[in-house]
């Protein structure tokens, strides 16, 4: 499969518009505050020209996995951001976050899993979507909280390992899932 095919749940969108939340569910084990750690890493991802602002969120070792493309590292995490959904182009993502739990836990680390819904819009007109599972692995501060506050460097890992369908534009219309 070309990456270039791939309909990444990396939050990236040009002039992006706010991230709707609306539909965004968590469980009674999911902090508060990581509904805005998530607004506001998709809001970063999806704006295409963000690179600094979105590579912040990460440990100095950390990876973004989409779909088995590994990149670990601030300048690696901006070539595969960038040829997922290049600076300049008529590609456009938009993240739906629907259903949020704790994939798992450890002294060290807290995994979050966000199922949802990944809008594909092209300049003229096209607009289709898939679904979506992502873990987000943030490490804890020393008392053991996990650290949320946004662009401070805790997110060891972005991992997008469930795309349906894979391929961009898919055959699902936008508004339909």
């Amino acid at each position: 499969m070309k990456l270039n095919h791939v309909v990444a749940s990396l939050p990236l969108m040009g002039a992006a518009a706010a991230v709707e939340m609306t539909r965004y569910a968590a469980a009674s084990d999911v902090e508060p505050a990581f509904a805005t750690y998530l607004k506001e890493l998709y809001a970063s991802a999806e704006d295409t020209s963000a690179t600094e602002t979105f590579t912040d969120f990460f440990t100095p070792t950390g990876q973004l996995l989409v779909l088995g493309h590994v990149a670990t590292g601030a300048d690696a995490i901006v070539a595969l951001k960038q040829q997922l959904l290049p600076a300049v182009g008529t590609k456009h993502w938009n993240h739906l976050p629907k259903a949020t739990t704790v994939d798992s836990e450890t002294a060290g680390q807290k995994t979050y899993q966000v199922l949802g819904v990944i809008e594909t819009r092209f300049d003229g007109g096209n607009c289709s979507q898939a679904y979506y599972s992502s873990r987000f692995t943030v490490t804890k501060d020393a008392a053991g909280a996990a650290q949320l506050a946004p662009y401070t460097g805790g997110l060891a890992a972005y991992d997008e390992f469930i795309v349906d369908p894979p391929e961009s534009p898919t055959h699902i219309p936008c508004g339909t899932l």
